[in-house]
Order: structure tokens, then C-alpha cells, then sequence
């Protein structure tokens, strides 16, 4: 029994609050200002196509820019994001990235595709991939966090502070919502890709909320306040699908599925914004930080 209670004790452990509140963002500015304009290029982009649906390619080319200028935001800050969450993690959610944006590549290519039951699979199939994707990597980070704990690492610089259980919820829900894609790439609009796209979202929405109390140390009050606005419209978006009929409406389903979204993508900037704000108070507070001035 005690070995029980010594293994629950060890798979719950964390940093305190104070040790968390102390350890410094190593992030850097210019990989916080790549989100953010990822972000607004994806805002951008989607909002065009629902307010102004596209008769050209400059819309699709925002999309992929956006989404690979978030990749870059990644890939600028590697090196301390591989000894958190390890080389393999990354490697796959970069590749989820790279996927994401591949969604648009045949519209930049050819826009007249678009809507064509070849491109609408093609749609599906690269998005299933791409929550599937971050799924693996997050199943990995999981991994590597029960392997530190195992091995009774907790250094500051190393430590993953989300806990398994949302961690567990994050993975799922993005997996959940990969199966959905891929679902529908073989049957539209039938009832498991309904159900299977409202779990995933409301368990990837119960992770991230779940983690407030950390995101608020590392972020401040405002932008975690963004982020969960943001990730709660898009959560009660997909569910939305599965009580209402707006899917059967033109308009209606061009406002969900895009206005909806830049709005998202357009909280999502905002907040990028604020964690440069948040940050620079932060250093503000500590002189003794500023060893480091080109990191947040």
C-alpha cells in the first residue's frame, strides 16, 4: 500500500508555487513576436474568407505563413524546448505545424479547388494528421515527464509543470479530434465525426483551463484570461455544430468555421502581446535578471 501511495506521490509532484513564480521565462522575445504575427496572419486570413469569400490566392497565402511562422516561433526557441520536453516531442509537433499548413497549400497553388470533393478530402486527411500529430507529441512529453519523475529529476530548467492528468486530457482530445478529421474524410457529416469533434475540443479546453493556475505565473492574469476566452469560443463552436443545423446553411457555416476562427486566431495575437507585457514587468521587478537581455 505504501509503495502505492509513494508512486501517486511521485506522479503528482511539482515544482511549488514559489519555486514556479521565481524560474524566469527563457522564451524570447523575437519567438513571442513570430507567434504573434503567425497569429494575425491567421486571423487576417480567415476573416477574409468569411467576409470577403476569396476569388484569388492572397488569403490561403496568409494561412500557411501564419501557421508556418508559428512552426518558427518553435524552432527559434529549440534548444530550450528540447530540454523540457525532448527532441522527439518537438519533431512531431513541428511536423503537426508543417501539416497544418499544407492544408492551404493547394488553394495558394490552385483556388479553384477549393470546395472540390478531391480538396475537401485532402482538407481532412491533413488536418486529421496534424491533431494526430500533436497528440504523439504530447503522449511523448507525457512519457518524459513520468521518466524524470522516475528517475527523481526536478530541475527548474527541465521541469514539464503540466500534470499528468492534463497533459493525459490534452493528448486525447487532440487525438479524439484527429480521428474526427480523418472520420469525416470518409463520411461527412455523420454522427461519431459529430460527437468525436465536440469531445476533442471540450477535453483540449478542460486541459488548458485546468493549467490556469501555472499559465498565470508564466503569462500574468490578462493573456491567460485571452487564451482561455479563446480556446472557449472554439470549443463552443464545434459543439454548437453538433446541437444546431448551421452546417446546412451556407453563410452560417462560413461564419463558423472561418469568422469564428479569426476570432480565435486574433485573441490569440492579443495575448502574445501581453505575455511581452507581462514579461517586461516581470524583469522590471527583478534587475538581477537582466543578465539575459535578449530573453523574456
Amino acid at each position: 500500500m505504501s509503495d502505492q501511495v509513494d508512486e501517486l506521490v511521485a506522479w503528482t509532484l511539482r515544482m511549488s508555487r514559489a519555486e514556479r513564480e521565481a524560474e524566469p521565462i527563457h522564451v524570447t522575445r523575437t519567438s513571442v513576436w513570430f507567434a504573434a504575427i503567425g497569429f494575425l496572419a491567421l486571423a487576417v486570413g480567415q476573416s477574409l474568407i468569411c467576409w470577403a469569400p476569396p476569388d484569388g490566392r492572397f488569403e490561403f497565402i496568409l494561412l500557411v505563413l501564419g501557421t508556418l511562422s508559428l512552426a518558427v516561433a518553435i524552432l527559434y526557441h529549440l534548444d530550450h524546448h528540447r530540454l523540457r520536453f525532448g527532441l522527439p516531442a518537438l519533431i512531431c509537433f513541428n511536423l503537426a505545424i508543417v501539416a497544418a499548413s499544407a492544408v492551404w497549400v493547394p488553394y495558394v497553388i490552385n483556388p479553384e479547388v477549393r470546395g472540390t470533393s478531391g480538396g475537401l478530402l485532402y482538407s481532412y486527411i491533413a488536418w486529421g494528421v496534424a491533431w494526430t500529430l500533436g497528440a504523439i507529441g504530447t503522449f511523448l512529453v507525457l512519457l518524459r515527464k513520468e521518466r524524470r519523475l522516475e528517475r527523481g529529476g526536478r530541475k527548474a530548467a527541465t521541469e514539464i509543470h503540466a500534470s499528468f492528468f492534463q497533459l493525459l486530457i490534452l493528448g486525447v482530445g487532440m487525438l479524439i479530434y484527429g480521428i474526427s478529421f480523418i472520420e469525416q474524410s470518409s463520411s461527412p457529416n455523420n454522427q461519431v465525426d459529430g460527437v468525436l469533434g465536440v469531445v476533442g475540443p471540450v477535453l483540449i479546453a478542460i486541459s488548458v483551463i485546468n493549467h490556469v493556475e501555472h499559465l498565470i505565473l508564466r503569462i500574468g492574469r490578462p493573456a491567460v484570461i485571452i487564451t482561455i476566452i479563446g480556446i472557449s469560443i472554439w470549443s463552443v463552436k464545434n459543439l454548437s455544430r453538433a446541437v444546431t443545423d448551421w452546417m446546412s446553411d451556407p453563410a452560417l457555416a462560413r461564419f463558423f468555421v472561418y469568422g469564428v476562427q479569426g476570432i480565435v486566431f486574433a485573441l490569440g495575437a492579443i495575448a502574445c502581446i501581453l505575455v511581452l507585457s507581462h514579461k517586461k514587468a516581470w524583469h522590471a521587478a527583478r534587475p538581477e535578471s537582466d543578465s539575459a537581455p535578449s530573453r523574456l
